[in-house]
């Protein structure tokens, strides 16, 4: 039974390759539009671990009663540009202190912020309330109490304002505002202020996932295609087992943003792995196309092709789920995912060898494109 529709399947392919081709582009289209919808996720160091072990259960149930936070930090540095100015020497200096006050007075003001402690509100504390208007005063109270050690440095070169946030802060919202108070507050000279913490980082992770994935794709997509011309000495036959990685990768990319799965930055290189793989279906479909195509036509020369590899390649594809799937059988949730999305990927790249390889060859080879290439040069010089 699975034979006589393997012959049903292979037949229609060939001897419909237009059909295929059309569906092939509309579902590609619709996998683009769903791969624009997939999101980036911050990731924590909680996130890569199960729910049931037990300070990850109560770390949840302490944030599902109290809530969490997160923490970011605007750094002043002191970074002098000309000897004998005067430009800040040292972080306790009463320009800097104001400055830190009046940076924390507006980032209390921001969305999502719940708390923001720095020197300045540390000194207002053990001052009645009020700012130390001198260096010595400054000084004189940072060696009295040691509650400043945790906002400035040792040496007097940096200090530090801590803002607490919700767990569910908007990053990009937060770093555009607090970006926007850092050049809008005048700036002590000599000094440098930048912003810093593990929310910002993930928000780096963030903006790095797409470009680095980018960047991996095309790397990974130009070695393969370099080694498949060197192999096959074609390039008709070399740029078509592409179509497997790059048919395969949008739609694995478009069922993971039809289902909402997001990206992360530890299965942001799973694109380039899918390459690696799929490519292999692709390969065996043309390769054995050129093995039978002697004595035959197109269309019956891949029609045996497809009759041979398919139950092979259902037979990797099946073997590499199980492979893939036991990844989710560990403790670390992160590797769960990326077998998942590789999973999808192999799925993808295996249909996208059974439909979009075959229908290209076949129209290719039906159409004697070196011909056709001749008649329109020809027209062109009339």
């Amino acid at each position: 039974m699975i034979g006589k529709f393997i012959e049903r399947y292979s037949s229609f392919v060939t001897h419909r390759p237009f059909i295929v081709l059309v569906v092939v582009v509309l579902i590609t289209i619709f996998a683009i539009q769903m791969a624009g919808t997939i999101q980036t996720k911050k990731t924590e160091q909680k996130d890569f671990l199960p729910q049931d072990v037990g300070a990850i259960s109560t770390l949840f149930a302490v944030e599902d009663e109290f809530g969490s936070t997160n923490i970011v930090h605007l750094v002043i540095e002191r970074e002098p540009r000309y000897t004998g100015s005067d430009e800040v020497s040292d972080v306790r200096d009463p320009r800097v202190i104001l400055y830190m006050n009046q940076l924390s007075d507006l980032a209390l003001h921001t969305q999502d912020v719940l708390e923001v402690t720095s020197p300045a509100s540390v000194l207002k504390s053990i001052n009645d309330g009020r700012i130390p208007q001198s260096r010595r005063d400054i000084q004189e109270l940072t060696y009295k109490n040691g509650l400043l050690d945790s906002y400035i440095s040792k040496d007097y070169a940096l200090a530090l304002v801590r803002i607490k946030t919700t767990d569910d802060v908007d990053l990009e919202n937060l770093e555009l505002e607090l970006d926007k108070i850092i050049t809008q507050v005048p700036k002590p000279p000599g000094i440098k202020t930048s912003l810093g913490g593990s929310v910002m980082e993930s928000r780096v992770m963030e903006k790095t996932i797409g470009p680095d994935m980018a960047k991996t794709s095309l790397y990974s997509l130009i070695g393969i295609l370099a080694i498949i011309l060197l192999v096959f000495r074609s390039i008709k036959y070399g740029f078509t087992p592409m179509t497997t990685i790059i048919f395969g990768s949008i739609w694995a990319m478009g069922y993971v943003g039809f289902i909402g799965m997001g990206m992360t930055s530890q299965t942001s290189g799973v694109l380039s792995m899918i390459m690696g793989i799929g490519i292999d279906f692709g390969i065996q479909v043309v390769t054995r196309y050129r093995l039978e195509l002697p004595g035959k036509s197109p269309e019956e020369a891949m029609a045996v092709s497809l009759n041979n590899v398919i139950i092979p390649m259902s037979t990797t594809t099946l073997a590499s789920l199980i492979g893939f799937g036991a990844m989710s059988l560990g403790k670390l949730t992160f590797l769960a995912d990326m077998g998942t999305m590789m999973g999808y990927g192999v799925v993808a790249s295996m249909l996208a060898a059974i439909t979009i390889v075959p229908a290209l060859i076949v129209i290719f080879d039906k159409i004697d494109l070196k011909t056709m290439f001749k008649n329109l040069l020809s027209r062109l010089e009339v």
